[in-house]
């Protein structure tokens, strides 16, 4: 925050860019969170309606617990039929999509790496 503070006079309000290190930064404020580093894995947050995702084409929301929900039944279904250890590398192919961190999500659950490419990207 204090960097973000620091820089604020250096980006630009309509685009959020910031010349002195190239970087993007959101341009509503910050969203203050509680300071624990368990702040997603907390029981309360799986039962939560508070909304974790919002898809910018289509508007479709994801709350804390369709996220959790989500991912928790993925690794059900898939972990033993795709048969990801802990190490492996798995490449995520995907455009930017409001499902793209429930796969995130499970990969790291099994203490895999995630490695991603967008097929929407070119040269």
């Amino acid at each position: 925050m204090a960097e973000l503070n620091q820089l604020a006079y250096s980006i630009e309000p309509r685009s959020g860019f910031c010349k002195a290190n190239s970087t993007f930064y959101s341009k509503p404020k910050p969203i203050l969170l509680p300071s624990n580093n368990s702040l997603m894995s907390q029981p309360s947050y799986l039962c939560d309606r508070t909304i974790a995702f919002i898809d910018a084409s289509t508007r479709r929301q994801l709350s804390f617990s369709d996220l959790w929900r989500a991912v928790d039944t993925i690794a059900t279904c898939l972990s033993a039929n795709m048969n990801i250890h802990k190490n492996d590398v798995f490449l995520l192919l995907s455009p930017n999509s409001i499902y793209f961190p429930i796969v995130c999500l499970f990969v790291m659950s099994l203490c895999a790496i995630i490695t991603t490419m967008n097929p929407l990207n070119t040269s």
